[in-house]
């Protein structure tokens, strides 16, 4: 298991993201959570190695009318979230 934050850029604000976020940790069994903070979106995600790189590939992707203009990806502690929350 691997803890990844995800700093996400763009036009992410009042798209949905957070929901859209959540839909995929759901889908793809990550632990975690996702707030806005100062016009980006922060994620906090643990997984499997596999799953997190699919997460990564669902965020660079974003919502419908959201653009999403980088990624930043930073490895971090392994913290053992129990669920995935939107804050």
């Amino acid at each position: 298991m691997k803890h990844q934050q995800f700093i996400i850029q763009g036009k992410v604000e009042n798209t949905g993201f957070r929901f859209y976020a959540f839909r995929g940790a759901s889908i793809l069994g990550i632990r975690g959570f996702v707030k806005v903070s100062e016009g980006q979106i922060i994620v906090e995600a643990e997984g499997e190695d596999s799953k997190l790189t699919d997460f990564d590939e669902w965020c660079r992707r974003g919502p419908d009318g959201s653009s999403v203009e980088s990624v930043i990806c930073n490895d971090k502690e392994y913290i053992g979230y129990e669920d995935f929350k939107i804050l």
